[in-house]
C-alpha cells in the first residue's frame, strides 16, 4: 500500500495542477486530463478495497453512473 499511497497522491497533485491549468488558462480539455487523474485515484483506492472492486468495476463499465440515470 506504500508504493500505492505515493502513487495516489501523484494523481491527486496532477489533477489539481490540471485544473488549475484550465481555470487559468481557460483551456476545458485541462478538465478531462484532471478528471483522467482522479479517475485513476479512485481506482487505485479501489484496488485496495476488495470488497468494493466489483461494483466499482461494473459501475465502470455502464455507459451511465447510477446516480445520473
Amino acid at each position: 500500500m506504500l508504493g500505492d499511497h505515493s502513487e495516489l497522491l501523484q494523481h491527486l497533485n496532477t489533477a489539481r495542477k490540471h485544473a488549475d491549468q484550465a481555470e487559468t488558462q481557460n483551456n476545458p480539455a485541462l478538465y478531462r486530463e484532471a478528471i483522467d487523474e482522479l479517475v485513476v485515484a479512485v481506482e487505485l483506492l479501489a484496488r485496495n478495497t476488495p470488497e468494493l472492486e466489483g461494483e466499482i468495476r461494473k459501475a465502470a463499465s455502464e455507459p451511465e453512473l447510477p446516480a445520473f440515470k
